[in-house]
């Protein structure tokens, strides 16, 4: 038997001799597994574990130890299986550009800029890297009126029926709609019919409802405030060491949850061959635009805007599955986003699926187009577009401010041919010197952080070299200190989404945006929630915990009337909704000394008695009674 690691996983190997299995593992593979257990281990376990030569003792600890983390329940159907594809993403967004040896080291020299062209070292212009292109080195007239932007007629905050949105669960209800709920039933009970005949018994694979779909999304928020996503469900639902999470066993059984986590919908698989065919995103596409819409039609946003992207954390089968080292899921499915810099409300989202079959849903995937979509919702408002290096470029620039009257702050990468020579990283330049070159309609300067380094940022908002002076002995320019300010807002948004994460482990891509989907709308409800109550102090997880019981409340309120519900938890169930407990009718006269079960033993004790409660008539052992005066009983 060989042990061996192969992709984090520990397998064995029957065919190999084992004095070449001891040798093999002991020696290249001992090291890593202490560095997994390392921070998981008593220090007596981990002495016995380094003295241990006997690989099974190595491999059990090892399960045990890992056995906290939920594994995939979700296997992907025969029909549903795609191809597996996997993208390296060249999404590098460092603000900073550093000197490159290939690169000039010094001033460019006259002969490099064609023949009545002003030079570099005009006191006039400086000329792009394309020859053409010129930055004046000082403002055109100081004596015009600055231009105004971002002024912006409405006033941000919630809209139309978000305004009435009063207590929790109405602000989540804006985003997660009837019609969301209705067609993820229906999805779903498509999917069940066409799989129960692999059940032997019909109450193992019974159709769901809306009401037990909100209260599975419901413990998913519940789950996701616990900070307990990733762990094993028989862990949230044993109850016998009174670690069990109640709302949850009251709500539906372990086995139903993993039920409707494996057959869990979108779209009518039915038809899905045929929509594949011209969208790679058809198993979520329109449950996904029915919450942009929802996003875009309860709030109007700030004035400050960010594009960036996302990155959902998968490692299973997806056509269009990205890798970007720089992330720390590093594989995934990228999402581009839209997002208020200042109250982290995610406007607009659209996912990267690679180059679409022909038909209606065949884009451009070039950084200008997709910042074009991106912001279709608020062109002409006069708001402010941030962007990193990935997107930033002159023409998108001039595209946003005089097609959609928006301007723009992005930092740009040092390729980019309008840019002059003096503006890139060289040895000679001082550290904290700016240099700004204005045009027509937008402002670009270099700054110098540190020695060999230059940020470039190009901003259609900014129209002079103010340096912001709470900067201090760093210089920073005012247009710096714009980026700075409004470019967190999707970083902020990733932050929030993985505090109180509600993404279970699985193999389906589609659950994956799902899950996103909904920590997007709970940070948007929040948003909404807080612009309305605006002189309350709103905690997250308080706001999450109270719209998750409102949702799972009706379902345990449905389950507590159920007979073939065991009794202990419908009693649990009407204690927590502040029901009275029902009382059977009482019986009819029973003969003195007749015997029959404790009413409160368990089976498997069985124990007899004589005894009868005068309250309510049922019999009781010893056990379960007490001797109480009539005084004391009148109370």
């Amino acid at each position: 038997m060989l042990v061996y690691v192969s992709g984090g996983q520990i397998r064995l190997d029957y065919n190999c001799n084992p004095r070449a299995q001891l040798r093999y593992f002991f020696e290249k593979r001992k090291i890593w597994l202490l560095k997994q257990l390392d921070n998981k281990m008593s220090e007596g376990t981990k002495k016995h574990l380094e003295r241990s030569t006997d690989p099974e003792i190595w491999m059990k600890w090892y399960h045990e130890l890992s056995s906290e983390e939920e594994s995939p329940m979700d296997e992907e159907d025969e029909d549903e299986v795609e191809d597996d594809n996997l993208e390296h993403s060249e999404h590098q967004t460092e603000s900073e550009q550093e000197l490159s040896s290939d690169e000039d080291q010094g001033t460019p020299s006259p002969d490099v800029y064609p023949e009545g062209e002003l030079e570099p070292n005009s006191n006039t212009f400086y000329l792009g890297k394309d020859k053409t292109t010129k930055w004046r080195k000082s403002r055109a007239n100081l004596q015009v009126r600055v231009r105004s932007h971002n002024i912006i007629k409405l006033f941000p905050g919630p809209k139309r029926n978000a305004r009435d949105a009063v207590s929790e669960i109405d602000c989540i209800k804006l985003f997660l709609t009837e019609n969301i709920i209705q067609m993820i039933t229906a999805s779903t009970n498509i999917y069940i019919e066409k799989i129960k005949n692999k059940f032997q018994r019909d109450r193992d694979a019974r159709l769901t409802d809306e009401r037990e779909i909100s209260a599975f999304i419901g413990i998913l928020f519940l789950i996701g405030t616990l900070r307990s996503s990733r762990k094993n469900a028989h862990k949230i639902w044993d109850n016998s060491k009174g670690s069990g999470v109640e709302l949850c066993y009251l709500a539906m059984s372990e086995k139903r949850f993993r039920f409707l986590l494996r057959t869990l919908r979108f779209d009518d698989i039915r038809t899905r061959s045929d929509r594949r065919e011209v969208d790679k995103f058809a198993p979520i596409r329109e449950i996904f635009e029915i919450f942009l819409a929802n996003f875009q039609n309860n709030f109007i946003p700030s004035e400050f805007l960010i594009v960036d992207e996302q990155l959902l954390a998968f490692r299973g089968r997806c056509s269009f599955k990205q890798y970007i080292p720089s992330k720390p899921a590093r594989y995934g499915i990228k999402v581009f986003a839209l997002v208020d810099a200042k109250t982290a409300y995610t406007f607009n989202l659209e996912p990267y699926v690679g180059t679409q079959p022909d038909g209606p849903y065949k884009f451009s995937n070039s950084p200008d187009e997709i910042v074009l979509r991106l912001v279709h919702p608020v062109e002409g408002t006069n708001r402010n577009i941030t962007g990193d290096n990935w997107f930033s470029s002159i023409p998108l620039v001039k595209k946003l401010l005089e097609e959609k009257k928006l301007t723009y702050v992005g930092t740009l990468r040092k390729n980019k041919r309008e840019i002059p020579l003096e503006f890139l990283p060289k040895k000679d330049r001082e550290e904290t010197t700016s240099y700004f070159g204005f045009h027509d309609k937008f402002t670009m300067v270099s700054y110098c952080p540190k020695k060999n380094r230059a940020v470039i940022l190009i901003s259609s908002m900014h129209h002079d070299n103010s340096i912001d002076l709470d900067a201090g002995e760093k210089k920073l320019p005012e247009i710096i200190t714009c980026y700075n300010k409004t470019k967190i807002g999707v970083d902020m948004v990733d932050q929030m989404c993985e505090k109180y994460n509600v993404a279970r482990t699985t193999n389906r891509w589609p659950m994956v945006v799902f899950y996103d989907l909904l920590n997007i709308s709970a940070i948007n409800a929040t948003c909404v929630y807080k612009a309305n109550h605006p002189e309350k102090k709103v905690l997250r997880s308080d706001f999450i915990e109270s719209f998750a019981w409102e949702l799972i409340k009706p379902q345990i309120e449905h389950r507590s009337t159920i007979p073939n519900v065991p009794k202990e938890i419908r009693r649990r169930a009407r204690h927590l909704l502040g029901l009275e407990e029902i009382l059977p009718p009482p019986p009819p006269d029973i003969p003195a000394n007749f015997i029959r079960r404790c009413y409160i033993c368990s089976r498997s004790r069985n124990k007899s008695t004589r005894k009868i409660c005068q309250k309510c008539n049922k019999h009781a052992c010893k056990d379960h009674m007490r001797d109480v005066c009539t005084a004391c009983l009148s109370e």
